[in-house]
């Protein structure tokens, strides 16, 4: 088998690379080592051959202060007391400092161990890190200010940092909230669990491009607290699998009460827009005032039924005296409130019919049947009540 020379292996490694022998003697060096010109590094030019590099690191020692902790890391190997030793040291070149990274590493010399000697330069490296890090302190300090705090999911074990502001905020010690995705989930309301973690688990898998998600979340007095919760995955592996997903949420929950309160409002108000009024125990009365819109229409629909379907009444009068605009869509709405009370066994009568109004229905394709219609909400009652006089006992 051939056997490769110290020289020509040393000139196949493209970075400074030396060989000390079992004495610590410099006995081989490429042309990477002796052309490091950096001041001050612990290889290069002053580290020459022939030289006893332990004793250079002493002298050194004085000017770099990682010298002598790089003799005795070599004596180490050298002494078969460790089979490798690192070091990574600074030292100031020019305007800028630079950082470099010596490896030694066990090498028998036939009368011992000596060592293979790798000087590299890592200073784009050391640079990324330092810049990495000042960004991950940087954004830690803006999420520490969030009033609701932040979590930080390690989507490969499933472990949660949940910072202080977070667990506080909810009225929780941190102690008291396992470091678990399991944490979260046991906190979400059990209505919104289904929703919740469809969204969580579609932008994971990247079935949604974003996650932004109401959630409502378990205080410890018990109420629950809803939140805009939003998250974004900062980190994937060579693959694209997620691995680290970072998130916030915001307390929305007086804005949530708000909407509630106005909801109920709103909800009342309409059923205050739709009163269905009793005249006799056999007709009843909508007056309708403003515009019906879509929402409306429903609610005249559901409150004419149900009222008539409890007062058990026989004629329903929907007066539209107060209606501002009568066309095609209120029209249909008349049309199909007359038919669903037909149904029930109830007539419709239609009052409050202006002349313009009475103009437009004319030039409107809409099957008004039997509905009967009358000028006035008078004329309509009176037609009603006289109708149900005449109308034979059962």
């Amino acid at each position: 088998m051939r056997v490769v020379s110290q020289e020509t292996f040393l000139r196949s490694i493209q970075e400074p690379a030396a060989v000390l022998d079992h004495n610590g003697l410099l006995v081989a060096v490429n042309a990477p080592w002796s052309q490091l010109s950096t001041e001050k590094a612990l290889a290069g030019s002053r580290f020459g051959i022939p030289c006893d590099f332990l004793k250079r690191c002493q002298e050194e020692s004085d000017a770099v202060q990682s010298a002598e902790q790089l003799a005795r890391g070599v004596r180490d190997v050298l002494a078969g007391r460790a089979q490798a030793f690192t070091l990574k040291y600074t030292c100031d070149d020019a305007d800028q400092a630079r950082h470099f990274e010596i490896v030694a590493s066990a090498l028998p010399d036939g009368e011992g161990v000596g060592a293979l000697l790798l000087h590299h330069d890592v200073t784009d490296r050391e640079r990324l890190a330092a810049a990495h890090r000042g960004a991950e302190e940087q954004l830690s300090y803006v999420l520490e200010m969030l009033p609701e705090g932040y979590w930080d999911w390690n989507l490969v074990t499933n472990e949660v940092y949940y910072s202080d502001r977070w667990c506080q905020s909810l009225g929780y010690a941190p102690s008291e909230i396992e470091p678990h995705v399991n944490a979260w989930v046991s906190l979400l309301h059990p209505d919104d669990l289904p929703r919740v973690m469809d969204a969580t688990y579609g932008y994971i898998e990247g079935r949604y491009p974003s996650y932004q998600c109401e959630t409502r979340l378990r205080m410890k007095s018990g109420k629950y607290r809803w939140n805009i919760d939003r998250a974004r995955i900062v980190a994937r592996d060579a693959s694209g699998k997620p691995l680290r997903m970072v998130g916030m949420e915001v307390d929305i929950t007086e804005r949530r009460e708000a909407e509630m309160v106005i909801e109920e409002q709103s909800k009342r108000l309409r059923e205050m827009s739709t009163p269905l009024i009793p005249i006799t125990d056999d007709v009843v009365v909508m007056p309708l005032v403003g515009i019906v819109d879509a929402q409306r229409a429903d609610q005249v629909l559901s409150t004419l039924l149900e009222g008539l379907s409890r007062a058990q009444a026989r004629v329903a009068i929907l007066d539209v005296t107060g209606v501002s605009l009568i066309d095609s869509h209120v029209a249909s709405v008349l049309v199909n409130a007359a038919k669903a009370v037909q149904l029930l066994g109830a007539r419709v009568v239609l009052t409050g019919l202006r002349p313009e109004v009475a103009k437009t229905l004319v030039k409107l394709d809409v099957p008004w049947g039997s509905i009967v219609m009358r000028g006035t909400l008078q004329s309509g009652i009176a037609y009603a009540t006289s109708a149900e006089r005449a109308r034979p006992a059962p």
